[in-house]
């Protein structure tokens, strides 16, 4: 019999991220691994080290997975990848191995057993940051782009030559993935949809306000800006389920980019936004509980 394509498999949800996933690590790796050592700024050793990162936050999350019996679709191993792909550039291998096993540890044996919904990965990533100020070894930038020996374009930053991520510089990659993704009946399409409409309003407001367009331009497309909002906050555990609640985190979301990332950067603002929302919705989740509780025991005394 001549052997037929099955036109109807579909590719899960989780199966598509690990995709997206693996086109990003492979343009970080060119973006802050290749191009910088072809240019004579790092050493061979560095093409191998980049690597380490995604690899290791996944053997350490199969291990956990294997240990804990974890056959969830989002497991540790999904994280442990996801992780390596937002910290930043400068993060010492040593940090980050130490970083991602008390995170995915903290996560299989506390936070998910408690059904908290809490996001610990932009959590774990602002901890890692806070921690790297501390050490003085904050940077976004690898050699080549601290040697100011050139500069970036409009143009290159589109494509995903700009400071942003270890594996998310690439705003390019990440539109290309969302129209991957979007029709997935699954990913919650109107959260990036919703907050970036918003944090793109206030922005034009802002740069209006200040008279300069160019601070539009260069803040519009910014690589972790938009990975946070296209992958991090619709993630289904973390992320509400019904239209009203989606509606007010996507609404909260980018209103509070700006503000916080004027405060911060505009690297960690939208960071600093999502894991804000975040409690706030657990809050609410929290206080629903209780409600509903009063509710029902206030009927079985009625009864």
């Amino acid at each position: 019999m001549v052997n037929r394509i099955h036109k109807n498999v579909r590719l899960s949800l989780e199966n598509k991220l690990y995709i997206c996933f693996g086109l990003f690590l492979l343009f970080g790796w060119y973006k802050n691994g290749l191009l910088p050592f072809l240019n004579h700024y790092y050493g061979f050793s560095h093409l191998f080290l980049l690597v380490l990162y995604p690899l290791s936050g996944f053997g350490i999350g199969a291990l956990l997975d294997f240990l804990f019996k974890n056959n969830m679709p989002y497991n540790s191993k999904f994280y442990g990848v996801l992780f390596s792909l937002i910290i930043p550039i400068s993060t010492n291998i040593f940090w980050y191995l130490l970083f991602i096993t008390a995170l995915l540890f903290l996560n299989t044996l506390w936070i998910s057993k408690k059904d908290l919904d809490l996001h610990f990965i932009v959590l774990g990533k602002l901890l890692l940051v806070f921690f790297l100020v501390w050490m003085g070894q904050y940077s976004y930038a690898n050699l080549l782009e601290q040697s100011h020996l050139f500069l970036y374009s409009y143009l290159d930053g589109l494509f995903g030559y700009s400071v942003g991520g270890l594996f998310t510089s690439s705003t390019f990659l990440i539109f290309l993935t969302f129209l991957f993704l979007v029709f997935d009946p699954y990913y919650k399409k109107e959260i990036p949809f919703y907050s970036y409409g918003v944090y793109f309003l206030s922005l034009l407001g802002f740069s209006i306000y200040k008279g300069d367009m160019n601070f539009l331009l260069s803040h519009m497309f910014s690589s972790d800006i938009l990975f946070l909002l296209i992958f991090l906050a619709p993630h289904l555990p973390f992320s509400p389920y019904s239209r009203k609640r989606i509606t007010i985190y996507s609404l909260l979301l980018g209103i509070f980019i700006l503000p916080f990332s004027l405060l911060t950067n505009f690297y960690e603002g939208a960071y600093l936004s999502l894991i804000l929302v975040n409690l706030l919705l657990i809050l609410l989740n929290s206080l629903q509980i209780k409600q509903i509780k009063k509710k029902i025991a206030l009927k079985e005394q009625e009864n």
